[in-house]
């Protein structure tokens, strides 16, 4: 009995997972267990798996309190970090995107070019290098890649969010970060880690808005 107990558990925590909505709800607290447990009654007997909807009903209760557990332990290890989060910000900038042969190239002047501008951010892609700069340099590095530019784009601003160590082993809280910009229609062009720093590039219109929204993220989160 404890056997076919487990095994009905693990069912419906296979079914809940492929199910993101349901979880969330589940979560939330707002199902309908009975319900849910019909439904999940009749797409375990389509693979021919036997289960009393009551059975269903218990695992997905107990399934439920678990998952609102680990969430709240998990928005708490967001919350710690967030609140010691600080801001800054870098305004008039461009976003250059190269050719990575080219940029591989000349990389020397590109070096020369990051150690006496005011803001330098390098990734790189699968094919191509992006360079974040300073407006007032950017036609230097314009002229040293111009052969390998594929994209420039202009009026940009990077907000650098400083965070405590604890950023490198808490999961999701860039997703918390860029949700809460998404939900207030701010766009992102770029969005780059650097160890405990989080630089998110956003268009110069939009940044008094992505601002404003993440100064007032981390006030709550120290308030509460």
């Amino acid at each position: 009995m404890e056997e076919e107990k487990k095994s009905i558990s693990k069912l419906v925590k296979d079914l809940v997972m492929t199910k993101p909505c349901v979880r969330e709800l589940m979560i939330l607290g707002v199902v309908n267990y009975s319900a849910l447990a019909r439904l999940f009654q009749v797409e375990l007997e389509k693979k021919g798996i036997k289960a009393s909807t009551g059975a269903i009903k218990m695992a997905l209760i107990r399934l439920g309190e678990e998952l609102s557990s680990e969430r709240a332990e998990f928005e708490e290890s967001i919350r710690r970090v967030i609140a010691k989060t600080v801001i800054e910000l870098q305004s008039d900038l461009a976003v250059i995107t190269v050719n990575k042969q080219v940029a591989l190239a000349r990389i020397n002047d590109i070096l020369e070019i990051m150690k006496k501008t005011r803001f330098f951010q390098l990734s790189q892609g699968v094919d191509t290098f992006t360079i974040a700069i300073a407006n007032e340099d950017k036609e230097e590095v314009v002229r040293a890649l111009k052969e390998g530019i594929v994209d420039v784009v202009d009026g940009q601003t990077a907000i650098i969010l400083i965070s405590p160590y604890g950023i490198m082993q808490t999961p999701g809280i860039i997703a918390f970060i860029t949700t809460a910009l998404a939900v207030n229609g701010i766009n992102l062009t770029q969005v780059i880690s650097c160890y405990k720093d989080t630089v998110l590039l956003v268009d110069r219109k939009d940044a008094p808005s992505a601002y404003s929204v993440l100064e007032d993220l981390i006030l709550k989160m120290r308030k509460s």
